[in-house]
């Protein structure tokens, strides 16, 4: 029977100083000696899921950003979505504002506006430098190709940002938290769930047979499309209430469900 393994990163499978624990890298190679496909689910552009795959030592399925891009274990992409231009500098421009940091993404880089000091401290939590684009605004207008905004700030002004964002554009764009001090804006009906759904359905592998784990509230579609779903136990309350299991590592969650526990 196949199985389906999915696991967020940041908070999930690599800890806040971009490690990952040796018994999560061994949990998950004898997963894939056993047949299990894996596959990495993150906010984080494809360049830095590779470096975790490296340090992983597996060929690995990818959900990049949030599901903006599908890509298979040899590179390639399966599936793909991006902004359209109006509704990019429409969301850039009601989010590039006091007292956020915003960065734009695209599938092979993330930008800021300015490199400001702020934006420097925020750029270290990302496997690859950000890059300073002074033109962004009129780039995006131009078709810059964007997968997703990702907003860094206060989390009261982020939880307001949040309602502000729906009721200006309601379901045109998909808003979450995806660090505990950012929220991730994406087009709408993008998100870890539906790319997970798109790879069961090329794998063969039903609901039934793919369990997934994660720590925020980015990771709530990648449940509900799961049979099986674990949260960290240091989640959030609301994301550990909408998982099916809790676990305190990659490790032990993915063992016991082949174990069948």
């Amino acid at each position: 029977m196949k199985k389906l393994f999915l696991s967020d990163i940041d908070g999930t499978l690599m800890n806040s100083r971009k490690e990952i624990h040796a018994e999560d890298i061994e949990a998950i190679r004898e997963a894939h000696r056993s047949g299990v496909a894996v596959g990495l689910a993150s906010g984080r552009m494809y360049a830095e899921i590779r470096q975790v795959m490296e340090l992983l030592g597996v060929p690995c399925y990818a959900i990049c950003q949030n599901g903006a891009d599908l890509v298979g274990p040899d590179g390639e992409t399966l599936r793909s979505n991006r902004y359209d231009a109006e509704l990019a500098s429409a969301v850039r421009a009601f989010t590039d504002r006091e007292p956020f940091v915003p960065v734009v993404c695209g599938s092979d880089g993330n930008y800021v506006a300015d490199l400001t000091q702020r934006a420097e401290e925020v750029g270290k939590r990302f496997l690859t430098p950000l890059r300073e684009r002074a033109r962004l605004a009129e780039e995006i207008a131009d078709g810059l190709p964007i997968t997703k905004f990702s907003i860094y700030g206060e989390v009261p002004a982020l939880r307001e940002l949040l309602e502000q964002l729906r009721t200006a554009f309601g379901d045109r764009v998909t808003a979450s938290f995806s660090d505990p001090d950012g929220i991730d804006v994406m087009p709408g009906s993008v998100d870890k769930g539906t790319a997970a759904e798109a790879l069961m359905a090329r794998l063969g592998i039903g609901r039934a047979d793919t369990a997934c784990i994660g720590d925020s509230f980015n990771d709530l579609a990648m449940f509900r499309a799961c049979a099986r779903s674990v949260a960290m136990t240091h989640a959030p309350e609301p994301v550990r209430d909408a998982a099916t299991h809790a676990a305190d590592s990659v490790a032990d969650a993915l063992r016991a469900w082949l174990a069948g526990a």
